[in-house]
This record gives structure tokens, C-alpha cells and sequence, in this order.
């Protein structure tokens, strides 16, 4: 089986990096497949799942924020602001943290009276991060066979 090297980079860490047979990734023109051999590319991606098949083919998701992946023949290494492996993420902090985004996205559309508190970009990003966050969760556990929780209500 043909393989290629992936390492993910953030300002923080370098949070993955090992050796794979496919790459899907959130690129900005939709769901993107990578795999060895691949025409060499710089693409732009968005907040989203990452998933990964190793030469065993087993399967790893991450969540990451928006960034880019350079592509070449035999490597490709992906920069975002986030990114972190779904065995890491802590469920129900991601839970609790879609609440609190939930509410506050709810406050930003409510009747204003008096200054605005919130941040709507801010707001509405961390709702974003939190379903991607439990997103990835979600992947993880139904590669791995798992009974997966009730699906995330993006609403």
C-alpha cells in the first residue's frame, strides 16, 4: 500500500504527524480526498473534520480550524490555528461549551436593550469550533463501532 506523510502544525504543537494512506480534509470547495502521488497544491481549508487512514487502515479523526495544507508527492503538512486528534477532546467540556455558544448566539438576536455584551462573530465562531469539536467526537466513535450519542443539533 502506498503511503505519505502528514504532519499537522498550530502555533502551539505539532499535533499529528505519521505516516498514511488517505487524507480527507474540509477544503474550501467542499469535502477533499488526498491521496499518495497526489498533483503537488496549496489549499486553502475550512473549520472542520479531518479524518486519516494509516497503511493498517485505521482510522484517526481531529477538529481544526480554518488554515491551509501544502501537498506534495510524498508529504503534506497542514497549518492551522487548531487542531486537535478526537481522543483528546473532552466531550462533555465540548458539550458544555456548545450550551454557552448556543445562548449567546440566542442573545446576539434577541431585542437589544441597553449595550451589546456579545460579540456576534465571536459568538457564532465559538459555536462553530464546539459542533466541530463534537463533530469529530461523533467520527471517532463510529469508526471505532461505538455507540454514538443523540447527533448534534447544529440549531
Amino acid at each position: 500500500m502506498k503511503i505519505f506523510e502528514l504532519t499537522v502544525v498550530t502555533p502551539e504543537r505539532i499535533t499529528f504527524q505519521g505516516k498514511i494512506s488517505s487524507l480527507i480534509l474540509p477544503a474550501w470547495e467542499g469535502s477533499m480526498g488526498i491521496l499518495p502521488g497526489h498533483t503537488p497544491a496549496l489549499v486553502l481549508i475550512k473549520e472542520g473534520v479531518i479524518r486519516t487512514q494509516n497503511e493498517e487502515g485505521i482510522e484517526e479523526t481531529m477538529s481544526v480550524s480554518g488554515g491551509f495544507v501544502e501537498i506534495g508527492q510524498r508529504k503534506a503538512t497542514l497549518f492551522a490555528e487548531t487542531a486537535e486528534l478526537a481522543q483528546e477532546i473532552d466531550e462533555e467540556r465540548a458539550r458544555l461549551a456548545l450550551a454557552r455558544a448556543k445562548e449567546d448566539v440566542a442573545k446576539t438576536r434577541a431585542p437589544k436593550k441597553g449595550p451589546q455584551e456579545i460579540d456576534v462573530e465571536k459568538a457564532q465562531a465559538a459555536l462553530r469550533r464546539a459542533l466541530t469539536r463534537l463533530k469529530a467526537v461523533e467520527n471517532a466513535r463510529r469508526i471505532r463501532g461505538h455507540r454514538t450519542p443523540p447527533p448534534v443539533n447544529e440549531n
